[in-house]
């Protein structure tokens, strides 16, 4: 679909497409960007036009369901008609819109940035495959509020009040070490805030590789694709699943 940055179409259905995104391409433009701008759904309105037509959260991203930082790549899904944006919304809110990423961490790291409260939870490499459930509320933190921190229930009111009150959690299972020494990690989740698989690894001690926000080791590339949706068909209810075999 690009010469320099390409979009794989993974699956077509008369209601929705799901395309695997690279990394290094946004998903959606900002409000004020450019139209010329690439992003993922200009590169898929380009032969799919309806989609960006499709008047979402925000009428600027079009039919896209979910984002992914700009770094990470892997699967989105992407509505061709407003009526099936709605129905994957209402599917996303009851949490049955599952997506799976991959992780891939070189070293363990205690958070050591400001705002980070103690991590209460198992080291997922500690427990040897059983998946940990790392959940927390957000904050946006730092100059233009750029980063996020977790935030606890027992925090205090001024950080609990930072937040929007919505509990996010990330299901993280340890899936042992590449041919590189670096551990691999299956992260799941059923619903999104910005940078949550990041800033969840990150406070469990396991930054991602590339991810110096966050202080993972310099790398070309952000250690983090997501590999899997799962969520009921928007127009026949049957499960639904599409899963990257790399």
């Amino acid at each position: 679909m690009d010469n320099e940055l390409r979009v794989d179409l993974i699956h077509e259905d008369p209601d929705f497409l799901i395309v695997d995104k690279p990394s290094g391409l946004p998903t959606v433009p900002l409000k004020d960007d450019p139209k010329e701008k690439a992003t993922l759904l200009s590169l898929v309105g380009r032969m799919y036009p309806e989609v960006l037509s499709v008047e979402g959260a925000n009428a600027w991203e079009g039919g896209v369901l979910h984002r992914l930082d700009t770094a990470t790549s892997g699967l989105v899904v992407i509505a061709r008609s407003r009526e099936v944006y709605a129905s994957l919304q209402a599917i996303g809110k009851a949490e049955l819109f599952l997506k799976e990423y991959r992780a891939r961490s070189s070293h363990y790291q205690e958070p050591q940035l400001p705002g980070f409260p103690p991590y209460p939870f198992d080291d997922p490499v500690a427990c040897g495959g059983r998946e940990v459930s790392i959940g927390s509320l957000f904050r946006r933190f730092g100059e233009n509020r750029a980063q996020v921190r977790p935030v606890l229930a027992d925090s205090p009111k001024h950080l609990l009040d930072k937040t929007s009150g919505t509990w996010y959690l990330t299901r993280v299972g340890y899936s042992g070490r590449d041919d590189k020494d670096a551990h691999l990690f299956t992260c799941r989740l059923t619903s999104g805030f910005r940078h949550q698989v990041r800033v969840h690894m990150a406070w469990s001690g396991w930054p991602l590789d590339g991810d110096t926000v966050y202080q993972g080791k310099a790398a070309d590339r952000l250690g983090l694709r997501a590999v899997a949706v799962e969520f009921p068909h928007p127009k026949t209810g049957r499960p639904f699943e599409i899963r990257l075999e790399e």
